[in-house]
Formats: structure tokens, C-alpha cells, sequence
């Protein structure tokens, strides 16, 4: 079972990662054009996957909860619990931010003008993107170093 759960988590893991992280990447240089009707078209066809991205995270962390426990590990260990920080500031970060971010840029697009280059432009979703990708990064630090 253990075994299971460890691929499984993996898996979510890489499909969360890319359906968020994968998309952001591409859209920021979609986002780089500013052809209005191409950001339009991406935007908009990647609102699905990025929330089901945000989803899969959330089912890489029961998965990751699930193994755990079955290795019998304590669940107040030091990097786990901090692993619950980093993993709380992604959730927030891509519901609050990121996903509310798209829309904007969705709607913004819909018709182009300074509407759409002041969404492009905010500097709240330079900094959520920071945030995402190291509380990513600590993610994995955390699950592989194991630290304390």
C-alpha cells in the first residue's frame, strides 16, 4: 500500500505542478505578446486546467497525509509541519491570487485596451509567482532533505 501511495503522490504531484506552474510559464510568454486575442484564447482555455491543477495539489497533500501515517510517521515532526506552511501559502496564493489574476486577464482581454496591459502589468502577480515557486521549492527540499 505504501507503495501505492508513494507513486500516487508523486504522480499528483507532477501533474499539479505542471497544470499550474506549466501553464503560468507559457501564459506569462503568451502574456508577453500582447496580441489581445491570442491571450484571450489561452487564458481562457487554461482556466480549467489551472484549477484542476489547484485541485490536484490539494490531493497531493491528502496523498502525502495518507503516507505518512501509513510509514508511521509523527505528524508534528519539524519539516512535515513546516511543509504544512509552505503548502498553505501555495493554496492561498493560487486560489486568491493567481486564479482571481486570470480572470482579470480574461476579462481584460476580451477587449483589448489599458485595461488588459495594467492586469499584464500588476506587480501582485510577479510577487504570488515568487511565493508559488518557492513554497514549491521548499516543498520538495522539505520532502527529500527531511530535516530535524
Amino acid at each position: 500500500m505504501t507503495e501505492f501511495l508513494l507513486v500516487l503522490h508523486i504522480l499528483l504531484f507532477v501533474f499539479s505542478f505542471a497544470f499550474t506552474a506549466g501553464v503560468s510559464i507559457i501564459g506569462n510568454r503568451v502574456a508577453g505578446t500582447r496580441d489581445a486575442k491570442t491571450i484571450h484564447a489561452y487564458f481562457s482555455a487554461v482556466r480549467p486546467l489551472s484549477l484542476a491543477g489547484g485541485i490536484g495539489w490539494i490531493l497531493t497533500a491528502a496523498a502525502g497525509a495518507a503516507l505518512a501515517h501509513a510509514y508511521g510517521l509523527d505528524m508534528t515532526a519539524p519539516w512535515l509541519v513546516y511543509s504544512y506552511a509552505a503548502f498553505a501559502v501555495l493554496i492561498l496564493t493560487g486560489f486568491l491570487v493567481h486564479a482571481p489574476w486570470q480572470a482579470k486577464v480574461v476579462a481584460a482581454s476580451a477587449t483589448p485596451g489599458p485595461e488588459l496591459d495594467a492586469v499584464l502589468n500588476s506587480p501582485v502577480h510577479r510577487i504570488a509567482s515568487i511565493l508559488s515557486a518557492l513554497s514549491v521549492l521548499t516543498i520538495v527540499y522539505l520532502m527529500t532533505a527531511r530535516p530535524g
